[in-house]
């Protein structure tokens, strides 16, 4: 754990935001050594918050999720990755506290990589894809199919995805 309390220490404002969604409580050394024990998918984030060379280094010692991938060049303080078995995070971008569940789905389509905005929830089974945009506050229910751009405040359920409320 020393090398993942050091570079917690040299990042600690990226991962902060991150431990107080996941923790529900004061962002500490202690609980990110709870917060790495136990939560196999903050490790996943922990990692990549660290980078793909930093981490290469010590993730032998806790390993991450192995069934959940990120691709995604920017992902905004408090995410929090939720059971996140057999989850794809490829995204042109994540905003702030963002929420997310098992078994989603984010990838490529027509027009390239979608692009989520703050305060985004998706739940489990649900998937997006292209090059669309999500707005920020947007709830996508479980198992949605999403392809299409989605305006701030609403929720997205079905498949195809269609807007319940706004």
């Amino acid at each position: 754990m020393l090398p993942h309390i050091a570079l917690y220490l040299l990042h600690k404002k990226e991962i902060d935001a991150d431990l107080l969604k996941v923790q529900d409580r004061k962002p500490t050394v202690l609980n990110l050594i709870k917060a790495c024990t136990r939560e196999r998918s903050f490790r996943n984030l922990f990692y990549y918050r660290m980078g793909e060379y930093r981490s290469v280094f010590i993730s032998w010692l806790l390993p991450p999720e192995r069934t959940m991938t990120i691709w995604c060049p920017h992902i905004g303080k408090g995410a929090h990755l939720e059971h996140s078995y057999a989850t794809y995070l490829n995204a042109e971008s994540i905003g702030d506290d963002f929420y997310c569940l098992q078994m989603v789905t984010l990838g490529n389509g027509k027009g390239g990589r979608p692009t989520i905005g703050n305060g985004v929830k998706i739940y489990t089974g649900a998937t997006v894809f292209g090059g669309i945009h999500i707005g920020n506050h947007v709830t996508i229910g479980a198992g949605a199919v999403v392809f299409q751009d989605i305006p701030d405040g609403a929720t997205v359920v079905g498949n195809p995805g269609r807007i319940i409320q706004k």
